[in-house]
């Protein structure tokens, strides 16, 4: 790697790495909070995911070094660092794609800034969430494929680090298997090393960590979100045709600016701004050239999956991003280089701001999140040994920031298994409380008044047939 390369990627990871650190999300995904809990257990079965089997293990590592210099703050923080630590090195890399393609040290810094401030790539490198990771070696493998000299086993090498950091980015070996030499063994060497790696990956977190002891439980390993019914039964979650059609296009805009949180003319800038680089990339797709082919490629291997898996999910179209701004790059090639400097130094000026304002500082508002500030609530008004009614999102809230127990009503779905649960646990002495939000958003409040609530601080009832006599006859 020449000086100037090496003088680019720490230019751009250390200011990506600067603003994502200047706020912190207080969005807290579900799954974030889920791994978080899963490290300070520790609980390694569940730090394998079957959908994404390294992140669990690189965030644990991660929050132990924290651990070992003396950190003593909550888990969910270090995830979130490593999080900005994953994005800000997949800019930089991105700036490396780009300088190796022939762009000059400015034009490429402003690119990989374009894609640090776009909307997914900015949002989810402050969130605590798995596809970071995986976005990062999918940029390490399509530079080392687009290599004048590309070495097939160290681009199987980087792929499989991405498949490990989420299963989807299997959706790029068409794409990197295209690249490659046709000279006799690139592919096999690729598919070799690529498959080699995830074998063994995947037979060392089964033998260490997940110990099966049926198919069944290798099964609902390796289905990881397509079996999290109650049921445990395998789900496709997928949308109607146009239905899907309708939210991946809609979500191909929004990866560069959400004009969704904006109304008038703050949503019909946001449109604009997400269609200047559409247009560019568009043309650069016209033009066909190798390296053009090759990221249509990697963007119709995405496609093929999340237009029939959540196409309505933002977070898997992150890697998108880096397709779909490397052949923006390649449009704006027929104007001359100073225009394409002040043309990607524009969009990084408005987009940043917008990107700030309508997702970025509304997120680092701990008070915008109404499911956090029930919890703390709840932690607040119950003695530490109580049991708290949960849904949604408080399934992962409720035990992690107001370190209570949970009663998930996902295992409760009819009124006759709530009273039984409810019943048993007043039996042992057990307090139960319920919050406005829980019984709002669970449509079942009926039930709790049935059997019994009783008022105590503002938006928190305690569950429990003595505070309703005449629940409590009907009961008998």
């Amino acid at each position: 790697m020449k000086r100037e390369e090496r003088a680019l990627l720490f230019t751009v990871f250390a200011a990506a790495l600067l603003l994502d650190l200047c706020w912190r999300s207080y969005f807290f995904n579900f799954d974030g909070v889920a791994c978080a809990i899963a490290v300070e257990l520790p609980d390694f079965r569940h730090l394998v995911h079957g959908n994404h089997l390294a992140y669990g293990m690189l965030a644990w590592a991660f929050d132990r070094a924290w651990r070992l210099l003396g950190y003593r703050g909550e888990t969910l923080w270090t995830l979130q660092v490593l999080d900005a630590l994953l994005g800000a090195a997949g800019a930089a890399v991105f700036a490396s794609i780009l300088k190796r393609s022939g762009r000059g040290a400015r034009e490429a810094a402003l690119a990989a800034a374009a894609l640090a401030v776009s909307q997914a790539w900015w949002f989810w490198s402050l969130e605590a969430q798995v596809y970071m990771l995986g976005a990062l070696f999918t940029a390490l493998a399509a530079r080392e494929a687009l290599a004048e000299n590309p070495r097939p086993v160290v681009v199987g090498v980087w792929a499989a680090g991405a498949a490990l950091g989420h299963v989807g980015h299997v959706m790029a070996v068409p794409a990197l298997l295209w690249i490659l030499p046709r000279r006799r063994g690139a592919a096999k060497a690729f598919l070799t090393t690529y498959s080699g790696v995830l074998i063994a990956a995947y037979l060392a977190a089964g033998v260490c960590a997940v110990r099966p002891q049926n198919f069944n439980d290798v099964r609902l390993w390796l289905l990881g979100s397509a079996a999290l019914n109650v049921a445990r039964s395998f789900s496709w979650h997928a949308a109607a045709p146009l239905d899907a059609l309708a939210a991946w296009s809609r979500m191909t805009l929004r990866v560069f600016c959400d004009f969704d949180a904006a109304s008038g003319a703050l949503k019909a800038a946001g449109v604009l701004l997400a269609l200047l680089p559409l247009a560019a990339a568009a043309r650069a797709a016209r033009r066909g050239d190798r390296a053009a082919r090759f990221w249509l490629i990697w963007l119709a291997g995405y496609a093929a999956l999340y237009l029939t898996w959540e196409p309505f999910t933002v977070v898997y179209r992150v890697s998108d991003l880096l397709g779909l701004w490397a052949l923006a790059t390649m449009g704006l090639e027929a104007l001359p280089p100073a225009t394409r400097v002040a043309a990607l130094a524009a969009w990084v000026a408005v987009a940043a701001p917008y990107n700030w304002v309508t997702q970025i500082r509304p997120n680092a508002d701990p008070a915008g999140n109404a499911d956090y500030v029930s919890a703390l609530r709840a932690a607040e008004g119950t003695p530490e040994d109580a049991w708290i009614v949960v849904i949604g999102r408080d399934q992962v809230y409720v035990p992690y920031f107001a370190r209570r127990r949970p009663l998930n009503l996902r295992y409760l779905p009819d009124e006759a298994a709530l009273d039984a649960r409810l019943d048993v646990l007043a039996a042992l002495g057990q307090n139960v409380y319920v919050t406005e939000r829980a019984l709002d958003e669970s449509g079942r409040r009926g039930e709790f008044v049935r059997y019994g609530l009783e008022p105590r601080a503002a938006g928190l009832f305690r569950v429990r047939r003595a505070a309703s006599p005449k629940a409590t006859a009907g009961k008998n």
